[in-house]
């Protein structure tokens, strides 16, 4: 009906048609993408609460804060736990004559790395023998990880007496043997217990993602505050 002239017309047309309607379908999802998430709200994933009662987790983060402590560090300088207030910290429960120490370290090389220039993040460790744990070991075995720290004191090593590191392995922690493995648990900026890990691959992968997680709630936590103020 149309000959030869009219094809290249509705070619065009149809053309047109295709054309619109893939500009129809790449705008839609990002105007959603707009609305939603640059204008919207944001709401990321967070960690549950732990005490001696919640030892699945709990949304509710006015449960158990951890007790205050007093010991020395591997300098014999006196610490406690407004020391790591206001930080995202890992609680590391082993000693220096720990059969595994070398796997120990290696895996935690690995937590450390990722976050070396976080000076707002780091490691405490709560030698489970402090009476073999000597100041001099303590330093020479902190010696060789110095390298691997961007920050300061990122590494803190922590001597308390039997009695007090008892009663903080329990109550705080909510331990009640360290005879078999090393154990860690995550702190918030505010003495909440955040994270309950053993010591395995998977444990380590998990720890490395909640720091993030903790990390960018405190962050969000701090922003907020900020413009709250203003």
């Amino acid at each position: 009906m149309f000959g030869d002239k009219g094809y290249p017309f509705m070619k065009s047309k149809n053309m047109k048609k295709y054309i619109v309607l893939i500009g129809i379908l790449f705008l839609f999802p990002l105007t959603w993408v707009i609305l939603f998430g640059v204008m919207g709200e944001h709401h990321f994933n967070t960690l549950l609460y732990f005490d001696e009662t919640h030892l699945e987790g709990s949304t509710d983060s006015l449960h158990h804060q951890m007790q205050p402590f007093e010991g020395i560090d591997e300098n014999g300088e006196k610490f406690t736990l407004e020391n790591m207030h206001g930080k995202v910290w890992l609680a590391c429960f082993y000693s220096l004559s720990d059969e595994h120490l070398a796997k120990i370290t290696e895996r935690l090389l690995n937590v450390n790395f990722k976050y070396r220039d976080e000076p707002d993040i780091g490691l405490v460790v709560f030698s489970t023998k402090p009476d073999q744990d000597s100041i001099p070991k303590v330093q020479h075995y902190l010696s060789g990880l110095t390298k691997y720290n961007l920050n300061q004191n990122k590494w803190k090593y922590v001597l308390l007496d039997s009695a007090n590191m008892e009663s903080i392995q329990k109550q705080s922690f909510f331990i009640q043997d360290l005879s078999n493995e090393a154990l860690y648990r995550l702190v918030d900026p505010v003495g909440h217990v955040r994270g309950l890990y053993g010591n395995t691959e998977y444990h380590m992968q998990s720890i490395i993602e909640d720091i993030a997680l903790l990390k960018k709630e405190m962050d969000l936590k701090k922003f907020n505050q900020s413009h709250e103020a203003r």
